[in-house]
């Protein structure tokens, strides 16, 4: 019985050291995107639902569900998981996704593509070059993200912080922004925005880096 006794403590003892290893994993940017309409809940469903998951969560889903599965799906996403998009936005959401992955789908919403690519919607807030503001709100950043404090994703004044003295902290700071990601700030996924343009991002980015000089 001593001798078990002996082989576990030194079983333990020796992967001990190891469970006290932090991994840094970076996960690829996101691949998977949503089928583009001209349903208004597309635009929604990219600007909110990939903040918490892949597209590969909805692609999952069955093809048969109706119309309630996906307003539950949404609802739940809303009140149990505390995603922050707005009430009304729910049965347009939803109007989509039953469209676009449900049993509705036959309606034939979806838009065709010769180049056999999703097409790449620009979520800005207006059709002139958008504003930092105007770009943070129309993909719904602070959801996420503050100027001085952690939510989901690093306050910008850290992110600020820690690129300081990088020459190239713009243009990584925008990259980071288009291709999403994890590992740089801990687990959590931040989901890819390549419908922003490269301008865009760099909008974005230098509006991040500036809140250190604030």
């Amino acid at each position: 019985m001593r001798d078990i006794f002996v082989r576990i403590v030194l079983a333990v003892s020796t992967l001990a050291p190891y469970s006290a290893i932090a991994l840094d994993i970076q996960l690829p940017p996101e691949t998977a995107v949503f089928k583009p309409n001209e349903l208004p809940g597309y635009i929604l469903a990219q600007r909110n639902c990939t903040i918490c998951h892949s597209v590969h969560y909805i692609q999952s889903q069955p093809p048969s569900s109706p119309r309630g599965y996906w307003e539950a799906t949404v609802k739940k996403m809303k009140v149990t998981f505390g995603a922050k998009f707005a009430d009304e936005d729910i049965p347009v959401i939803v109007d989509y996704l039953a469209k676009t992955y449900g049993a509705e789908r036959s309606v034939g919403t979806t838009k065709p593509n010769t180049a056999d690519k999703p097409a790449i919607v620009a979520l800005t807030a207006t059709s002139a070059p958008a504003d930092a503001k105007a770009l943070l709100a129309a993909n719904n950043c602070m959801a996420c993200h503050a100027i001085d404090k952690k939510i989901v994703g690093p306050a910008f004044r850290d992110v600020a912080a820690k690129y300081a003295s990088n020459t190239k902290a713009a243009a990584l700071v925008a990259r980071n922004i288009r291709d999403g990601g994890s590992g740089k700030w801990g687990a959590v996924l931040m989901p890819s925005f390549r419908q922003l343009s490269e301008a865009e991002a760099d909008i974005l980015a230098h509006y991040v880096l500036s809140q250190g000089d604030l």
